[in-house]
């Protein structure tokens, strides 16, 4: 690593991180698979199950950003863990006695939801803390120090999400009530990491403005600087186009092989590997002086093999497809994380990642029930070629648009085109 300084603290943050990132691993294979395979739900059932995930974004994100600017994020994000630990507590404990219904999956995802919310702003807000040395002061940081904390974090995202999938392909031989367990003790470990970090970093300062007009200061922070008001419309229409497909067309897709959890696993595993593969391409070059532009190459690769895999690729291809897939979605993620750290104000800086996840994963949950509407009354593969349609589209309506297209980055500094 570059900074030997850092790593003391940047280790803890990355265990904590690896350790929510195992749990959402084993989460995003447990919960559709439990709803298709035990529950048996069909298409637009499977798309409220997994909307109710990410429904409570569009609630309660802002508010989970506008808590950890006003309180420490690591104690945030240490108090989210061990409440999504009892919800998998809870869950393990009923699956014991008998088969979950739609209502009870439904309040499951909720509660998982509500937890999220708060976790993740708090959670990324720590990345600054981890990239800067006590010789820094409060001074601004370099670029380039905060771009390879980011890929570092994304790094242990990904990782942690594969050993979770990996985890998750036992299911037909496990069960679901042995991984849920295993979720709840990689969370318990995730708290203490993060609680761990609490002295780690400046102590809050006294918020100036009510939460009301805190929450509206972070609306009018974005609206500041076009690039990143284009950033969070572009990862809005990724929610609502390429994850709201992923959560519902893929479980779908790898249903109608007859390969079981397994196969639906490795398409996940694949994905991940993807993402893997690309954030250690990221660590070894650098991200660019221009991530905006690379942000939309990644959506018009996305298009591309949205189109790609409506043509109906053989089991194998398709495992080909969601590596790929996910190399692009991990480069993608990765730059704009960075384009947010370095842009926003420092005393906003959670508030904006709030609103930045607000738009992702609360179009996600829209996205997630559209796709269960068009997979409902027609081919999946349908719903993914319209898919790519509608990327290709936006891709070109923000290449000419021009806000991250422009937007270029130097050490210790970004150039941000304003409105």
């Amino acid at each position: 690593m570059a900074f030997p300084a850092l790593a003391a603290r940047l280790r803890t943050f990355l265990l904590g991180y690896s350790g929510t990132s195992l749990a959402t691993g084993l989460q995003v294979v447990l919960l559709p698979w439990i709803a298709v395979s035990l529950v048996e739900l069909p298409a637009l059932q499977l798309g409220w199950v997994q909307a109710s995930v990410l429904l409570p974004n569009l609630i309660l994100l802002l508010f989970g950003g506008a808590l950890a600017d006003r309180f420490d994020s690591a104690r945030v994000a240490a108090l989210s863990c061990i409440g999504l630990g009892l919800c998998h507590s809870a869950l393990a404990f009923y699956l014991l006695y008998q088969v979950p219904s739609l209502s009870l999956l439904l309040v499951y995802g909720i509660s998982l939801g509500i937890c999220m919310a708060f976790l993740q702003p708090a959670r990324d807000n720590l990345v600054q803390r981890c990239a800067r040395t006590p010789e820094d002061g409060s001074g601004r940081l370099s670029e380039s120090r905060v771009q390879h904390t980011v890929t570092w974090m994304m790094l242990a995202q990904y990782g942690g999400q594969a050993i979770g999938m990996l985890l998750a392909s036992r299911f037909d031989h496990w069960g679901a009530e042995p991984l849920l367990l295993i979720q709840v003790f990689a969370l318990m470990l995730a708290a203490l990491f993060f609680f761990f970090m609490r002295h780690l970093g400046p102590a809050p300062k006294a918020p100036k403005l009510k939460l009301p007009s805190a929450l509206l200061e972070g609306f009018a922070e974005v609206k500041k600087s076009r690039a990143i008001s284009e950033l969070v419309l572009l990862v809005g229409f990724n929610g609502l186009v390429h994850i709201g497909v992923f959560l519902v067309v893929l479980p779908l897709m790898a249903d109608s092989y007859d390969r079981g959890a397994s196969y639906y696993a490795t398409l996940q595993i694949a994905f991940v590997a993807g993402t893997v593969v690309a954030t250690v391409a990221m660590l070894r070059r650098g991200q660019g002086n221009q991530p905006g532009r690379g942000v939309l190459m990644c959506l018009l690769y996305s298009a591309a093999l949205l189109i790609a895999i409506s043509f109906g690729p053989t089991p194998f291809g398709l495992m080909l497809l969601c590596a790929c897939w996910g190399a692009v979605a991990a480069a993608s993620a990765a730059l704009g994380k960075s384009i947010v750290q370095l842009l926003a104000p420092e005393q906003v800086r959670s508030r904006i990642i709030s609103i930045y996840q607000l738009s992702l994963f609360g179009s996600a949950a829209i996205g997630a029930l559209a796709a269960g509407v068009i997979s409902e009354f027609s081919a999946p593969l349908t719903t993914l070629w319209w898919a790519g349609i509608f990327s290709l589209v936006a891709f070109v309506l923000a290449w000419f648009s021009g806000a991250l297209r422009e937007l270029s980055v130097r050490d210790g500094d970004a150039e941000n085109p304003q409105a």
